[in-house]
């Protein structure tokens, strides 16, 4: 088998610094050794950058066929209308809107995805062939009335029969999303968290998303109420009183991966519980959280704790694009004094951490699947530093490595 050798003006190993005038070389689809310096048979790419593979930690496929984010963007309630309008009257088959929403991720240089899913096709899609970014599909549950419950619970059954049935490979693992507080009757959320730990796999929650959803839990009041009461699922009994964000926490450390999604709104209460439940990780969605207006992300505040924060893109409901690249220079743009390193790291390895994949994805390190973004850097740039250039607004995603395949 034939070693590929790239060598690059830069390569960002993320655990590690960055190396300017570096190798990477490749045997098969592993990566077999990264260190400064030359090689007689390296591959020159130019002025450009090598990363790892971006992993996006939340998106929902199932909308890709949208050119524009849905409106209104406020109040949220009105947005979930929306959202449950376009469900209704979208005309596009949903393995065509997922096939676009694969195509385009993987062309801006994200080869792992944590995809929310509404049916079987992102999971049978994601599974077919090598040259699709690996994933961990979760399947989506909602129910607020007690009546549902038991249809959910076997929806969530099948969805992970599903899987032993495909003889998925290890790049495509499986989880449950029991959707939201406002959305999922308590008892059922329990129940959904309990089949994820029997059946050991990762669970994926949107929580803390709006202040509404603060004031849904602990007043039984506000926009969530009305939306419920209009599609006549409001029952003042299904949630006990004084519920808080922190009692959806708690279920999910019991399992051994779980995904807080948006996290918008976390107090400090639920900052001091996910200090101690690594299990946990964080998925910050930043342009999405910028569509909306939500006051400043605690993010930077979260991993001061040693708490893992992941990326995401959500879907083309909320965000013009799947670019999880775009996401990395949104919050260069957004925060100039965050360090390069720790943004890159938020988009590789800590998503990697998240899907519980870290040990092959989201660093490039000797033995990890070689998969790569080939990121080309301005020519013109009078900076001498790599982590300038690399999240310079002229930088762009020229080339993705898939399995140690260039795939375009």
């Amino acid at each position: 088998m034939e070693r590929q050798i790239l060598a690059a003006r830069w390569v960002f190993p993320v655990e590690g610094p960055p190396l300017e005038g570096a190798v990477v070389e490749i045997e098969g689809s592993r990566i077999a050794a990264v260190y400064q310096g030359e090689h007689p048979r390296a591959v020159d790419l130019g002025n450009a950058a090598l990363i790892p593979g971006l992993v996006n930690a939340h998106t929902h496929l199932e909308f890709s066929q949208l050119e524009q984010p849905l409106g209104p963007a406020k109040p949220f309630t009105e947005w979930i209308r929306s959202i449950m309008k376009s469900r209704f009257t979208c005309t596009v088959p949903a393995d065509q809107r997922i096939r676009q929403g694969i195509e385009e991720s993987l062309n801006s240089g994200t080869t792992c995805l944590g995809e929310i899913a509404t049916s079987s096709e992102s999971l049978q899609l994601l599974s077919v062939d090598e040259r699709k970014p690996s994933a961990v599909v979760f399947r989506e549950c909602l129910g607020f009335t007690p009546d549902r419950i038991a249809e959910q619970q076997q929806t969530a059954a099948d969805f992970l029969q599903l899987g032993t049935d495909l003889e998925l490979n290890r790049e495509v693992g499986l989880g449950l999303s029991p959707h939201a507080p406002y959305s999922v009757n308590p008892d059922l959320y329990l129940n959904l968290v309990q089949q994820a730990r029997d059946q050991g796999v990762p669970a994926a929650v949107h929580l803390a998303e709006t202040e509404e959803e603060l004031e849904f839990l602990s007043q039984k009041s506000g926009p969530f109420v009305d939306l419920l009461s209009e599609l006549g699922l409001w029952d003042p009994q299904i949630l006990r009183d004084g519920m808080r964000l922190y009692d959806y926490l708690v279920p999910l450390a019991e399992l051994t991966s779980a995904l807080a999604v948006h996290g918008n709104y976390f107090g400090e209460a639920e900052i001091e519980f996910l200090k101690q439940a690594p299990q946990i990780s964080v998925v910050y969605c930043p342009r999405t959280h910028h569509y909306f207006g939500h006051r400043l992300h605690p993010w930077l505040t979260l991993i001061s704790q040693g708490i893992n924060v992941a990326l995401g893109t959500d879907s083309r409901a909320s965000n013009p694009d799947l670019s999880l690249w775009k996401e990395l220079l949104f919050l260069r743009e957004t925060f100039p004094d965050v360090a390069t390193d720790l943004i890159l790291e938020c988009g590789t390895l800590a998503g990697a951490r998240a899907l519980e994949r870290s040990d092959e994805l989201g660093s490039l390190s000797e033995g990890k699947r070689a998969d790569l973004a080939l990121i080309c850097l301005p020519d013109d740039a009078v900076t001498d530093s790599g982590s300038d250039l690399l999240l310079n607004s002229r930088s762009y995603v020229a080339r993705v490595m898939l399995n140690g395949v260039w795939i375009n």
